[in-house]
């Protein structure tokens, strides 16, 4: 394998860890990203388009995960 399949493994593995540890679910999606990226890495992708697939993955559970986990708490009440 490559140096940056190793690099998004360790940035995975160490925003996981940070985040099940300090209970921080807002960095949570990023160890999703960085998951997507070394996936790339290992199909020989550019490192562009991991960059890319890291912060685009990241933005979409970010933004999915939080709108499920808020939701009910700011609609209005009838």
């Amino acid at each position: 394998m490559r140096i940056w399949f190793w690099a998004w493994v360790i940035v995975a593995v160490g925003i996981a860890a940070v985040s099940a540890l300090a209970r921080d679910r807002y960095s949570a999606p990023w160890a999703s990203g960085a998951a997507t990226a070394a996936v790339l890495e290992a199909l020989r992708a550019d490192l562009a388009l991991q960059w890319v697939a890291f912060f685009a993955v990241s933005a979409v559970v970010f933004v999915a995960v939080n709108r499920v986990r808020y939701s009910g708490r700011h609609v209005a009440k009838r």
